[in-house]
């Protein structure tokens, strides 16, 4: 426990008590055990009703043992502490502390105790301690689902041990409820000890609907010691924003005045909320019940007089009766599961105090004379009228949104909303132009997504300095922007997606220096301007489905004939990429591009990661692709011409040639680096099957991919012969045999792998084909079957890892056939066909140690019937069982394949071990050494290497290896071990096989 821990620490600690652990029990008993000790229990109470004088009595008291100690004021007390108290050892506990005064005046400094003293202080308030001085804190953690349901039978049944049978499910939800919080489990167990199961199930339902008084009370202590407008936070926090981002709850709070930067602080110090790894602010449940239940009490009877509301029925009695009153700061409707509110035009006419409304589908019936010129945030989904009340003087407004709106006019004339920063208006069709933003200078966010009759932009919006993001994605009658948009000196993110008849873009495009992403895909653009690669700090670019315009007006009903069908424009691109440096992402498919049409310079995007270059006429790609050092991710999907690929980025990690029905070869997988995973697509390339055959195709990956892993093998042999190499005081025999051997494997290999990688690469392979190779020596049909691998593999360093090929079969006739036909139709997009994207198929596989606690490996995906031509297809996996794996010693791993979806049938999976011996080196990799010597040289000196650096070890960290192998099951091999090994690394695989739905 976290004070056993503290114990060993230096002369002043501290604990820090998160709401009342109830460690006091465990402290006494430590006190007791102890000479020269104190246990000063509930200072905070104690000083308040008494003075800090007593418990300084208490104190030098019980240390020294006397009696009639009298101490009449504070500062005599730290000078009696600190003179009769300096040179004693003691022990002292000073528990629940919420003042620094009550530290200063009890145990001030460390010269007032003796050497080898320890002071631990309890506290709900973190910065306390800091003020002291405190350097190490213990947080006092919540209790697991098992720690909680022991100390709540503890004192529901009087036993350490499980409930009855009866009271299980009960005890569960009422651990559930008290989530890990100790004082609510001693409470509840201690109220419900000896009650019948009946009144259990009353008690649980009495406690979703009133809290227990006793939690209630000592919890709001915390809530008592703050400021008012620390109060005010913490409610609309646990109320409101609970799991909510940090910087959006604060700019919230801002707005309102309430300075949440050290407001926040105040309560994450008290503990009152937290802040996760993911920067979102929670609230303990108990703590949120507490402090609704707070606002509750404001006005038991009448939710119009409380300051937040929150809950539906509430919310529609205010609304619908007019009950509210200037008490009403929130009202904060949820979105799920609640029915329309029609009101009167009047219904916020007396919340003149209202800073944040949230509502939905609430109706006025005969227009709306007012909202609060109070509000902060005004959200409200729906919004049925034609524009905002007259009345509504917005000069404190931060957020406007009025998604799915019939909003046709936001403001006449000029509006003066000096802190506006958020205006969403998203798919309110009824908008056709934007207001004057002249009277919105500081306006960060503006959303118009899906306002499809926008014809419109107010050229004022250029004079939005402060403009960070701009979304407006399928207004579909946009047809231009502003010239003026070279005055959006801010602007980070521009998205025009869908904007069909939007058919140019400005060519000052290039002035906006901080854009990092540019959406213009599908649009009518057909060429892009000159000025984009002046975007120096542009990340993601797509011009995704930018074809141009047709060559003429036509009927799209009479393209159904091939003799109507109309010609494309392709997309134009600028003759130089050069200057888009900081771009990660670009997105070029569905452009109609041909040969040609990619600049040359495409490979000087060393910051690219991914591109997309799918469903274009290129029959070759440029080989400048190869210079994409940094490139991860290519897609060139539904390349109908495409017929070769050039070599591959050697960090690429996914690459997906789907439906490129011409592609006839792939390139070789030799120049790769080490990237830990790399998944490759190929369904639906027929071509490729009938030029290579399945089986070569298959087989020239698997020898690609083992000569890579077979390098990192090398290359950890010489990353432990420089350990050898680096203390020369220890260098044995293994340093001699192998030094002509190191030397000419160092020249050759380390220039391309300086280091040897912390996971050794994996390869998956998805591709239409229909054999498994029969290099897969063991294939069985069960879809569920055992691995039993070999005596003390985890010592063979032969031993590369399993290698598995699964054969299925897509049935049936419709779902490629229909997707081609669609395909092959020109029609407008308004009146294309579009499919549901929910699954027809899903694949999963997982890989499973044998006592069934450790998955291996997993993989999961799912597809629609328009993605897999009806064919058989495969999926390859090569699993390097790498130096983390070899630190376990499973006796057999467990696989499985499921399959879902009528027509998704398995047929069968080969199974190899992957050795050494099955690496095949080019003759060029190692300049003329025989590698079938290598691949021997390797099993025979890899253990002895792997020892030799072990004896380097100090014992501090050899035992620290052999816990972490014990850790693992695995235990530590000793010569004799590598030895046996050496005498059996005959790849062996016994394979029990047993359906899933068996």
């Amino acid at each position: 426990m976290q004070w056993r821990t503290a114990l060993t620490q230096v002369a002043n600690l501290s604990g820090w008590d998160l709401q009342d652990r109830h460690e006091s029990t465990f402290i006494q008993e430590i006190v007791e055990e102890i000479s020269s000790s104190c246990f000063v229990a509930n200072v905070r109470e104690v000083s308040e009703r008494f003075g800090l004088a007593t418990l300084q009595e208490q104190i030098i008291s019980e240390i020294l043992l006397e009696k009639n100690v009298n101490i009449w004021d504070v500062h005599r007390g730290i000078s009696f502490i600190r003179h009769r108290l300096r040179n004693k050892k003691v022990f002292v506990i000073l528990d629940d502390l919420d003042k620094l005064e009550q530290l200063e005046a009890l145990a001030g400094e460390h010269e007032w105790f003796g050497p080898g003293s320890r002071i631990i202080v309890t506290t709900r308030d973190e910065h306390l301690m800091i003020a002291h001085g405190v350097n190490i804190i213990y947080k006092a953690k919540d209790l697991n689902e098992e720690e909680a349901l022991k100390l709540f039978s503890l004192k529901a049944f009087k036993r350490n041990r499980y409930p009855a049978e009866e009271y299980v499910e009960l005890s569960k939800k009422i651990v559930e409820y008290a989530s890990g919080l100790p004082l609510a489990l001693v409470v509840l167990g201690s109220f419900l000890c000896g009650r019948s199961v009946n009144e259990w199930r009353s008690a649980l339902k009495r406690l979703e609907d009133i809290p227990n008084k006793e939690i209630f009370d000592v919890l709001k202590i915390s809530y008592d010691g703050l400021e008012e407008i620390e109060k005010k936070i913490f409610l609309d926090v646990s109320c409101f924003f609970n799991w909510k981002k940090v910087n959006r709850v604060t700019e919230i709070l801002e707005c309102c005045d309430f300075y949440p930067e050290i407001g926040l602080r105040v309560l994450i110090d008290k503990s009152l909320i937290s802040v996760d790894s993911s920067m979102l602010l929670c609230v303990h449940s108990l703590l949120r019940e507490m402090a609704r239940g707070i606002v509750h009490q404001e006005s038991p009877k009448e939710p119009g007089n409380r300051s937040r509301l929150w809950i539906y029925n509430d919310i529609c009695s205010v609304l619908t009766n007019k009950t509210g009153t200037e008490a009403v700061e929130v009202i904060y409707q949820n979105s799920s599961g609640s029915k329309e509110i029609y009101v009167d035009a009047d219904a916020f006419s007396k919340m003149n105090n209202l800073r944040l409304l949230k509502i939905h589908d609430v109706h006025p019936s005969k227009g709306l004379d007012v909202l609060p010129n109070k509000l902060r945030i005004l959200k409200w989904h729906g919004y049925p009228l034609k524009s905002l009340p007259t009345s509504f003087k917005a000069e404190k407004l931060l957020k406007l949104n009025l998604s799915h709106s019939r909003i046709e006019q936001l403001w006449k004339g000029t509006a003066h909303l000096d802190k506006l920063k958020i205006i969403k208006l998203s798919h309110s069709r009824h908008l056709i132009r934007t207001p004057d933003f002249v009277g919105v200078p500081n306006l960060e966010r503006l959303i118009l997504e899906g306002c499809t009759n926008l014809y419109e932009v107010h050229s004022s919006i250029g004079d939005l300095k402060r403009l960070v993001f701009l979304n407006l994605k399928d207004c579909r009658n946009l047809r231009s922007l502003p010239s003026t948009i070279s005055g959006w000196k801010s602007l980070e993110i521009l998205l025009l997606l869908g904007c069909s008849k939007l058919d140019k873009l400005p060519e000052n495009l290039g002035d906006l220096e901080c854009l990092e992403e540019l959406d213009v895909g599908q649009t009518a653009i057909t060429e892009a301007p000159l000025s984009i690669v002046r975007l120096k700090n542009l990340k993601k670019l797509s011009f995704r489905g930018c074809k141009g315009q047709m060559s003429k007006p036509w009927n799209w009903l009479k393209c159904l004939l091939p003799a109507e069908v109309p010609n494309s424009l392709s997309f134009s691109l600028p003759s130089q990429l050069a200057g888009l440096w900081s771009l990660t992402r670009l997105d070029l498919s569905d452009c109609n591009l041909s040969d040609g049409a990619i600049p040359i310079d495409l490979g000087l995007l060393s910051a690219l990661r991914w591109l997309n270059l799918s469903k274009n006429d290129f029959v070759s790609l440029p080989e400048s692709i190869n210079r994409l050092s940094n490139l991860q991710d290519l897609k060139v999907e539904y390349c109908q011409n495409l017929r070769a690929l050039p070599e591959l980025p050697s960090n690429i990690e996914t690459l997906s040639t789907n439906d490129c029905s011409s592609l006839a070869t792939l390139p070789s997988l030799l120049g790769l680096g080490t990237a830990s995973y790399r998944e490759f697509s190929h369904y639906n390339c027929f071509r490729l099957i009938e030029s290579l055959g399945d089986n070569n195709v298959v087989l020239s990956l698997v020898k690609d991919h083992l000569c890579l892993l077979g390098k990192i093998r090398f290359l950890l042999i010489l990353s432990m012969y420089r350990q050898l190499t680096e203390n020369r005081g220890n260098i044995n025999a293994a340093t001699t045999m192998m030094d002509s051997f190191i030397r000419t494997l160092m020249n050759i290999l380390l220039k391309d792998l300086p280091n040897p990688p912390s996971d050794s690469p994996r390869l998956v392979v998805d591709l239409s084909g229909t054999g498994i190779p029969d290099w897969f020596i063991h294939q069985t049909t069960s879809s569920s079957f055992t691995i039993e691998l070999h005596q003390n593999w985890f010592y063979d360093y032969g031993f590369l890892g399993l290698a598995f090929c699964a054969s299925f079969e897509v049935q049936g006739n419709q779902g490629q056939k229909q997707r081609k036909e669609v395909q092959s139709l020109p029609v407008p997009a308004m009146f294309r066909i579009k499919y549901n994207f929910k699954y027809d198929f899903k694949f999963k596989f997982y890989l499973i140690s044998d006592e069934g606690n450790y998955i291996i490996y997993s993989k999961e995906f799912t597809f629609s019937k328009a993605t897999l031509a009806v064919s058989n297809h495969l999926w390859l996996l090569l699993l390097p069982f790498d130096q983390y794996l070899q630190k376990k010693n499973w006796r057999y791993v467990k696989a499985y394949f499921e399959l879902e979806g009528s027509g998704f049938e398995f047929i069968k999976c080969g199974i190899r071990p992957m050795y050494m011996q099955d690496v095949t080196f080019g003759e060029s990799m190692f300049q003329g050494l025989d590698p079938s010597q290598l691949v021997h040289l390797t099993t025979q000196i890899m253990p002895i290497l792997r020892s030799a650096v072990q004896d380097l070890e100090t014992p501090k960290s050899q035992e620290r290896h052999h816990g972490n192998d014990e850790a693992g099951t695995s235990g530590s091999g000793s010569c004799d071990d590598n030895a046996e090994m050496r005498e059996s690394i005959d790849p062996r695989v016994e394979l029990k096989g047993k359906h899933v739905q068996e």
